[in-house]
């Protein structure tokens, strides 16, 4: 049996919004608070033998001029093995437990001061741990400058530049296990409607190394939404992540598509 819907507790499928970015002004009336909750897995049996699970919190508060938000999340995965190659499971290698394949748990917290409607300047700090793509962990800090180049009832366009500063600290196995990377950061991204019911997500982002400029990292998400009705919505995503130098052993290229239900309790 295959599950892989995700019940996501989150009003920006019904009004998709950009973190970091703000929607009436540079002042709010009054302060918002927005909490956003996420559960989800994918389950086979039978001939094969796996489990995902996986989980996320986006939570933002915004008075004034200010924001605040954290986004974190964590994605855990197991199977069975097929240990002798010959495409099928034995009894024997059912009896033995499920090996991890899958395992990522990130988190990150920042803060944007609005200068104006569609102008803010934000500091931001996070990790991630993630042993299936060599990182034992991965901090980094940054600061940097937002700006929201369209705004209407339908489309919403913002871009990003900043600075990012990474402290890779790699996996037991890897010799030498650390590295600091300083890297210039450009962000892309928007939201279109095309009716009340249907709208796009899309979101790419750019890490050059400055000190490498041979080093370049990608991420990017795009997503179809489509309400169906005022609290629930349904979500088809991929998000794509490109390292032209990942740690060593490992491939440049991480890719991932899901489907998710999105509740809109907020």
């Amino acid at each position: 049996m295959l599950v892989g819907l995700t019940l996501v507790s989150s009003a920006l499928a019904a009004d998709p919004d950009f973190a970091g970015t703000v929607k009436d002004g540079a002042k709010a009336e009054k302060p918002e608070a927005h909490l956003t909750a996420e559960a989800g897995g994918a389950l086979t049996t039978g001939n094969s033998e796996f489990f995902t699970l996986s989980a996320g919190l986006n939570a933002s508060y915004r008075w004034q001029k200010s924001k605040v938000g954290i986004i974190g999340g964590a994605v855990a995965g197991s199977s069975r093995v097929d240990a002798n190659a010959d495409g099928t499971l034995s009894e024997a290698e059912r009896s033995v437990p499920m090996q991890p394949n899958a395992k990522r748990v990130f988190a990150d917290g920042r803060y944007d001061l609005f200068l104006s409607g569609r102008d803010s300047l934000y500091v931001l700090a996070g990790a991630f741990h993630d042993p299936f793509s060599g990182y034992d962990s991965r901090t980094h800090e940054q600061v940097g400058y937002s700006r929201m180049l369209v705004k209407n009832d339908k489309t919403k366009v913002v871009a990003e530049v900043g600075i990012d500063f990474a402290q890779e600290n790699y996996i037991a196995e890897k010799d030498p296990n650390y590295q600091s990377v300083l890297a210039a950061r450009g962000m892309f991204g928007f939201v279109h409607k095309f009716s009340d019911h249907v709208g796009i997500e899309d979101t790419t982002e750019l890490y050059e190394n400055v000190l490498d400029f041979e080093d370049l990292r990608i991420l990017n998400t795009a997503s179809i939404v489509s309400s169906l009705n005022s609290k629930l919505s349904l979500k088809l995503s991929h998000n794509l992540i490109f390292d032209n130098q990942p740690v060593e052993g490992f491939r440049t290229t991480d890719q991932s598509m899901q489907v998710t239900l999105v509740a809109s309790i907020l």
